[in-house]
């Protein structure tokens, strides 16, 4: 009777022991939260190749990370490009790569903008991407679209194929994307705000009020 019982609660104790494991592990895997800033680390200080649209001197810095092929962030866009208007001398954006891999013309997107930028064209071949993007995110090969827009651009066509699939070019894309994922970025677009994530505003208003309110706090 006693080895019965002493064999019954050792399993006990056991299976007890693998609930718990169990659910500590489940914690720790839970994906980051967009409504729960303490799950996000802090994006990396703004770098002399990051790519950045707006006054250096404005005080509200504005961090997407995003994903050419990315539905929302296509919507984002028009917002983006309203903001940059109306606050012109508030904030500056900031865009920082994040391809998802359910995406796979995204990352091809990315060596496109990054080729782009090596001729001085990253801002344009990035509106290109986000505007003609229902011309190339379906297709199994988007790369002579991406010439297409590169020679649009008045680019050297056979420099930007060369530099698309260069290691200095992909090595960039992979320095973003290292760095989102080091802070806990799983979704697109994600936005910072003078270095705090923010869930993403539903409407220009509600975007515009946020940026008026970081430029406030700034000043004071």
């Amino acid at each position: 009777m006693n080895t019965k019982r002493i064999i019954f609660w050792l399993g006990f104790i056991i299976v007890l022991g693998l609930i718990v494991w169990g659910l500590i592990a489940a914690m720790n895997k839970q994906p980051a939260n967009p409504n729960n800033p303490g799950n996000y680390g802090t994006p990396a200080p703004l770098a002399p190749d990051d790519h950045i649209r707006g006054p250096a001197e404005a005080p509200v810095t504005l961090i997407e990370y995003a994903d050419f092929q990315c539905p929302a962030c296509e919507s984002y866009e028009p917002l983006l490009e309203q903001l940059e208007a109306s606050a012109s001398t508030t904030f500056k954006i900031v865009y920082r790569h994040f391809p998802l891999p359910q995406h796979p013309n995204a990352l091809p997107a990315a060596y496109a903008a990054e080729a782009a930028n090596l001729q001085g064209k990253f801002w344009e071949m990035h509106d290109l991407l986000f505007t003609n993007h229902t011309d190339w995110t379906e297709l199994s090969d988007p790369t002579s679209v991406f010439v297409g827009y590169a020679t649009q651009l008045g680019l050297d066509a056979n420099k930007f194929k060369t530099d698309m699939q260069s290691s200095a070019v992909k090595g960039r894309v992979e320095r973003d994307i290292d760095e989102g994922n080091s802070i806990g970025i799983n979704y697109t677009p994600t936005f910072f705000l003078n270095g705090h994530i923010i869930t993403n505003p539903q409407s220009y208003d509600e975007f515009l009020a946020i940026i008026k309110n970081a430029a406030t706090s700034t000043a004071q």
